[in-house]
């Protein structure tokens, strides 16, 4: 009897490698949706806002300060040195050391990305950028981790800090004393250093990290957010509405719900889930909360005028260089 044709083929099972890598990418897709429609209903928000409380908004800029807003947006162009300076740091600690100006560079090329809804799009841009530098991908995709983990643990520790040395927080002394021991046993080299190279080695890097390279980065992340809360307090003195607001209070709520909304995975930048954790810490009887959100909010203009500025800076410089290369020698 002869053999039977055979059909078709089934198709090959799915591996379990590939189905988690399609359940990945639907979670993927989904965020990608959910942050669409977040930033939609957000700019919803914000017309409304506008339109139900146009008189006190119009009040509010009135009386405005415009030279405090300027010294702000001068003080924000620091914010992207001391970024680049832990990017720098952070490339060091691994053995991949990069030019400062071309770490400040690729830093301010990359600012338009942070407005793109897709969650890592900035430290992506900025890989891309440096990877073109000649940076191996694995040190850049450690240390932009570790810049996300950095970021959110010293906001939030010094920012608790802050709030319960201002006594915004009940029992005020004793979550300055937790934030306290937090950030040390975090800047320790039996607990951060040793946490931050479990990291590697689970990742497959093999990277010997020294505590004085570790304590740099520290350092830097450590500043950079100093000046992020000194430059918003500063822009914070522009408006009546805040004269009531102490700074160290002022400084410590910037921290925390700076870091809040870099948790939240639908807001991109945060955008709107730290002007409402603002506006949640520190509006008081004497401090309303739409004027604290409007005034909230120019701080986001303050800064997208920034990056527009630095990014804009930041091509012309590459387009002269890539224009240099290219001419003829001899």
């Amino acid at each position: 009897m002869p053999d039977e044709p055979e059909g078709p083929s089934d198709p090959a099972p799915l591996t379990d490698a590939n189905q988690e890598s399609r359940r990945r990418s639907r979670r993927v897709r989904a965020v990608r949706i959910a942050r669409r429609v977040y930033v939609l209903a957000l700019a919803v928000a914000i017309v409304w806002l506008a339109s139900t409380h146009h008189e006190e908004i119009v009040e509010l800029l009135e009386g405005a300060r415009p030279g405090l807003v300027a010294a702000a947006l001068v003080a924000s162009f620091g914010l992207i040195l001391l970024n680049s300076a832990l990017w720098h740091s952070g490339l060091l600690m691994l053995g991949h050391p990069v030019a400062m100006r071309e770490t400040v560079l690729a830093t301010a090329r990359s600012l338009p990305a942070r407005y793109v809804p897709l969650g890592v799009t900035y430290a992506a841009a900025r890989m891309a950028l440096l990877r073109a530098a000649g940076v191996p991908l694995a040190p850049l995709a450690i240390t932009a981790g570790t810049e996300m983990a950095l970021s959110a643990s010293v906001a939030l520790a010094a920012g608790v800090f802050l709030l319960g040395a201002a006594g915004a927080l009940p029992g005020g002394a004793a979550w300055t004393i937790a934030a306290a021991v937090a950030a040390a046993v975090a800047a320790s080299p039996i607990a951060g250093g040793r946490a931050v190279n479990h990291l590697l080695a689970r990742r497959g890097a093999r990277f010997a990290i020294a505590w004085p390279d570790y304590a740099r980065v520290l350092a830097a992340a450590a500043a950079y957010w100093a000046w992020a809360a000194a430059t918003f307090v500063l822009y914070l003195r522009a408006f009546p509405a805040a004269d009531e607001l102490g700074i160290v209070e002022m400084a410590g709520a910037f921290m925390v719900a700076w870091a809040v909304g870099f948790l939240t995975v639908l807001a991109p930048q945060g955008l709107g889930v730290a002007e409402l954790s603002l506006v949640a810490i520190l509006v008081t009887d004497d401090v309303g909360g739409v004027a604290l959100a409007v005034v909230f909010a120019g701080y986001r203009v303050v800064l997208i005028s920034r990056d527009v500025l630095a990014a804009a800076s930041g091509e012309i410089i590459a387009s002269r260089r890539a224009r240099r290369g290219s001419e003829p020698t001899g």
